[in-house]
C-alpha cells in the first residue's frame, strides 16, 4: 500500500496521461491491432508467434487469476484508483503487465536489434508501472506478470517454433485439450474468452497452413532461371490487406455478438457461456484463417 500511495502522492496531468497511454496499449483493441498489422502486412511468421504466445498468455493469466482469487487495492483506505473500468476480474496477477511482456518479448527475440530491446523494454516496464500508478494492481501482482509473461512467451515462442518447422499440428492439438481440462476446473467467464482465443487461433493456424498459406512476401523471378529472390509487396497491397482484414473482422465480431444477443436474451448462464466461447473462436479463426483466404482471392498475396 505504501508503493501505491507513493505513486498516487506524484500524480500529475502529464504522467497521467503517459501511464494511461502504457495501459491503453495493453488492451484488446491496442493487441488486435498490433498483432494484425503485424501478421498481414509485415511478417507474418512475427505475427504467428506474437498471436500463439498471447493468446496462451491470456489463457494461462486467467487461469491463474481464478486460482488465488486475489482481491484488487480498489476500494483501499486512502487510494483512488483510476481507470477502474478496465481492472476488471481478480488482482493477481496483472493481466496488463503480463500481456505486454509476453507481446514484446516475443517481439524482441525475433528481431534481435538493439533499438526493438530498448522499445521492448520500455513498453514492459511502461506497462507494470502503469498498473500502480493507476492503482489497480499489487505491486507482487505486477513482478508476476514480469516473471510470468517472459518465461510463457519464451517457452511458447520455442514450442511454435518446432511446430512451425516439423508441421506438428497435434503439438497444438494436445494443448488445446490441456487448456480445455484446465478451463473445466476453473471455470469463469474471462477464462472461457481466453480459451475461445487460442482455440481460434489453433485452429486457424493449422487450416491456414494446410490450405491457404498466405505470405507477406512475394516471388520476384530474376533474368537468372536459377536464382529467386523475395521483396516485399507494396505499401498498397499492405493497406488494403489491412482494410479488408479489419473490416470483415469487425463485421463477423458484430455478427456473432448480435446473434448472441438476439437468440440467448434469457438463456442460462451456461448456454451464455458456451455461445462466447464459440463466439470469440469464431472471430480469431476468421482472423487467422478467413482474412487470409480473402487475400487470396482478391489477388493480394
Amino acid at each position: 500500500m505504501d508503493i501505491l500511495l507513493f505513486f498516487q502522492s506524484i500524480r500529475n496531468d502529464i504522467l497521467t496521461v503517459i501511464f494511461t497511454l502504457f495501459t491503453i496499449c495493453t488492451e484488446q483493441v491496442a493487441v488486435v491491432l498490433i498483432a494484425a498489422i503485424m501478421y498481414w502486412c509485415i511478417d507474418k511468421k512475427c505475427g504467428q508467434r506474437i498471436l500463439f504466445a498471447v493468446t496462451g498468455s491470456i489463457t494461462i493469466n486467467s487461469t491463474l487469476k481464478n486460482l488465488f482469487k486475489a482481491p484488487r487495492p480498489i476500494g483501499s483506505n486512502n487510494l483512488e484508483s483510476l481507470r477502474t473500468e478496465t481492472a476488471t476480474g481478480y488482482s493477481f496477477p496483472s493481466g496488463h503487465t503480463q500481456t505486454a511482456t509476453t507481446v514484446w518479448t516475443a517481439i524482441i527475440e525475433y528481431f534481435r536489434k538493439w533499438w526493438v530491446t530498448l522499445l521492448g523494454i520500455i513498453m514492459i516496464l511502461g506497462a507494470g508501472i502503469s498498473r500502480l500508478y493507476l492503482g489497480v494492481h499489487w505491486p507482487q501482482d505486477v513482478a508476476a506478470g514480469w516473471v510470468i509473461g517472459i518465461l510463457v512467451s519464451i517457452v511458447l515462442v520455442k514450442l511454435f517454433d518446432y511446430v512451425y518447422e516439423n508441421k506438428s499440428y497435434y503439438i497444438l492439438l494436445l494443448t488445446l485439450i490441456l487448456f480445455a481440462v484446465v478451463v473445466y476446473f476453473f471455470i469463469g467467464e474471462e477464462l472461457v474468452k481466453s480459451f475461445a482465443l487460442y482455440t481460434g487461433f489453433v485452429l486457424g493456424y493449422i487450416v491456414e497452413d494446410k490450405f491457404i498459406n498466405f505470405s507477406t512476401e512475394e516471388s520476384k523471378k530474376r533474368a537468372n532461371i536459377f536464382t529467386n529472390n523475395k521483396s516485399k509487396p507494396k505499401l498498397s497491397v499492405k493497406i488494403l490487406r489491412f482494410i479488408v482484414g479489419i473490416i470483415t473482422l469487425g463485421i463477423i465480431y458484430v455478427a456473432a455478438k448480435s446473434l448472441v444477443v438476439l437468440l440467448l436474451a434469457n438463456a442460462s448462464e451456461e448456454v451464455l457461456l458456451i455461445a462466447d466461447y464459440i463466439r470469440y473462436t469464431i472471430v480469431v479463426f476468421w482472423g487467422i484463417a478467413g482474412a487470409p483466404f480473402l487475400f487470396e482471392r482478391f489477388g493480394l498475396n
